[in-house]
């Protein structure tokens, strides 16, 4: 199990962290999901061989935020 940090911003609310969690969990191989807008990052657990970091950056991408 790999744990990463990813910097994103346009989180804004308590709300922006809800989507950024839920869309992120949808993916297979994901353990957890624990954004922080006032961090700016997004602290993923997730299975290596089951799913790439880029795939993760995808789907923040994909919610409407900018992961880096």
């Amino acid at each position: 199990m790999k744990s990463i940090k990813i910097k994103t911003t346009g989180m804004h609310c308590n709300g922006c962290e809800g989507l950024v969690k839920e869309t992120v969990s949808e993916l297979v191989g994901v353990k957890s999901v624990k954004p922080s807008f006032k961090k700016e990052l997004v602290e993923v657990k997730f299975d290596e061989s089951k799913v790439k970091v880029e795939d993760i950056k995808k789907k923040i991408n994909e919610a409407g935020y900018k992961a880096e």
